[in-house]
């Protein structure tokens, strides 16, 4: 017996202004079902997720019919109620959610608004969902705001919204865009397992592969407003018939069967660290088993690969003087950092370049050219013209030396800021890049050109890399050797072939699977780096202190101002 028919979408084309953004587009969708649309900004997945959520939008022009369920087609300009109950699944990210209420009492009202019952039977709704999905992030975390919560945690309390409202439809919009892939993994298999049990439709928006490759569902590919490629995930990667597909697949950052031994082996040691412990003052100091100590010299690249929380930014911050650390030394450049001055400090961090994958880490009020430049006048008091002449094969290297010079970084895409970010640490140049999580919200495509240009960084200039990420596959293809962190904790170490090839320690296995879905089995569907413990068991760190973001949210003329951030 065929399932219900959800959505049946015929011939649909959109345009605004003189841009066609759809052209003829088809697709149905069962009760039962899951799919995913995939494709770039300018795809038109943007248009078709307003079309199916039925969102107003008066400046498009469609033709084609649409039908929800049982009723009849109409129009596909035509707006109405449809008589599915649909529910949209927004991205963490950039969560529509209010930052000054509590999160419980924003998904309560929303839970109640898409059942229509009373806040006190919308909250046990929810409270039972989120239990169900997560039962380790308790009910009480949803009484923080949003501000105050971990990106992974308001994805599952987001998620345990949308289920709790019983849909017929759920429309994820990039609802796991950004996150880990362990993060991805565990809400991918809570969302297929809510959707296997309650029956619903699920159409999944998204620009990258990772939670397609965890749904392995049917997957449609658009490209400038067409269906170019369809069919079940696992026939898609196995082989492509658009040059588009096979681009986007090829483009993905993937662990590599075999890898070359690459040791933590160049120059002379550039950073030494012995018995750090980064318990903070006022409490108990971790024992002597789990001090920090390790080496990386000139040149090479060594990844610090963990979950939120875990405390690899931590042992960042207390690396360069920004976070003081209860014992243990740090010998940067041959200087002892426990003995420097600040003004000291902050003289050696102007070597040290920063490549993040936050927003926040450049001054959106600066213009393309002056950010470039700022670190050569700051440091450096070079003249006008030699400025301009570094400035200008800088942007040539990233792309960027075709926009305009007074262009304001708050105008330019994410991914013109971190290919900007990129300028800066050539120009800059360092001994040492601090480079964070610096593939996070790219396209596939996007992703391939940041590593082409972080890897011709280190080619060309030399510096060594300290890498911060959670993905194994962007550790493979930036760094040489990895430190897997847990709760604190650093539980493996070694050249990042052998850890690949024969992984010990539980963490490093969940952190491969992850990354790799076909390698192992998946991570259980739950945030498992925030998993309650009894109190005799707890790091004597929580992740909160451990792993808040590096960012620079003031010019780098002033390099003490990288700071944290809730999260």
């Amino acid at each position: 017996m065929r399932s219900r028919r959800l959505l049946d979408i015929k011939d649909l084309r959109v345009s605004r202004a003189s841009t066609i953004e759809l052209d003829g587009v088809s697709l149905t969708l069962d009760a039962g079902e899951a799919l995913v649309i995939l494709g770039d900004g300018s795809s038109g997945k943007d248009a078709l997720l307003r079309i199916i959520g039925n969102f107003s939008d008066r400046g498009q022009e469609a033709t084609g019919t649409i039908q929800f369920g049982d009723g009849e087609a109409r129009p596909a300009h035509k707006r109405g109620r449809s008589n599915l109950r649909t529910t949209y699944l927004a991205s963490a990210r950039v969560a529509p959610l209010n930052p000054h209420v509590s999160v419980v009492s924003q998904l309560t009202r929303v839970v109640a608004n898409g059942l229509g019952v009373p806040g006190s039977s919308a909250s046990e709704d929810l409270r039972l969902a989120l239990e169900r999905l997560a039962p380790a992030l308790p009910f009480a975390a949803l009484s923080k705001k949003s501000g105050e919560m971990r990106d992974d945690e308001l994805a599952w309390a987001m998620l345990a919204a949308a289920v709790a409202q019983t849909p017929d439809l759920l429309i994820a919009d990039h609802a796991f865009s950004g996150l880990t892939p362990t993060a991805v993994a565990a809400l991918a298999g809570a969302l297929a397992d809510a959707q296997k049990r309650q029956g619903f439709g699920l159409a999944y928006f998204a620009e990258a592969l990772q939670t397609a490759a965890h749904l392995r569902c049917r997957t449609i590919v658009l490209r400038q407003g067409k269906v170019i490629e369809e069919g079940d995930f696992e026939k898609l990667a196995g082989g492509q018939s658009h040059a588009y597909t096979k681009t986007l697949f090829k483009a993905l950052p993937r662990l590599s069967e075999v890898t070359a031994l690459r040791g933590n082996s160049r120059g002379e040691p550039l950073l030494q660290v012995q018995g750090l412990d980064l318990s903070p003052r006022g409490k108990k100091p971790s024992s002597a088993s789990d001090a920090i100590s390790f080496e990386l010299r000139r040149g090479a690249a060594l990844a610090l690969v963990g979950e939120e929380g875990s405390g690899r930014r931590a042992l960042v911050r207390a690396l360069l003087g920004l976070q003081r650390f209860a014992r243990g030394r740090v010998v940067l450049d041959q200087v002892d950092m426990g003995i420097l001055s600040a003004a000291m400090t902050s003289r050696l961090r102007r070597r040290i370049a920063f490549v993040t994958g936050s927003d926040a880490a450049l001054d959106p009020r600066m213009t393309l050219w002056d950010t470039v430049d700022e670190p050569l006048r700051a440091h450096l008091h070079l003249p006008r013209d030699m400025i301009a002449g570094y400035r200008e094969t800088a942007l040539k290297r990233v792309g960027l030396a075709s926009h305009a010079a007074g262009s304001v970084v708050a105008t330019l895409s994410g991914f013109d800021k971190r290919r900007l970010q990129v300028a800066r640490a050539i120009v800059s140049a360092p001994f040492l890049c601090v480079i964070d999580e610096p593939l996070r919200g790219l396209d596939a495509f996007a992703q391939s050109i940041m590593i082409e240009l972080l890897t011709e960084l280190r080619k060309q200039e030399g510096p060594a890399f300290l890498l911060i990420t959670a993905d194994m596959r962007v550790a493979q293809a930036l760094a040489d050797d990895a430190i897997i962190f847990k709760q604190g904790k650093l539980v493996e170490r070694g050249p990042l072939a052998e850890i690949m090839r024969a992984p010990k320690d539980d963490e490093t296995k969940k952190l491969l699977a992850a990354a790799a879905p076909s390698r192992g089995p998946e991570p259980p569907a739950a945030p498992a780096t925030i998993a309650a413990k009894p109190a005799s068991q707890q790091a004597p760190v929580s992740p909160d202190e451990l792993d808040p973001p590096i960012l620079l949210d003031e010019p780098i003329a002033d390099e003490s101002a990288v700071t944290e951030s809730p999260g």
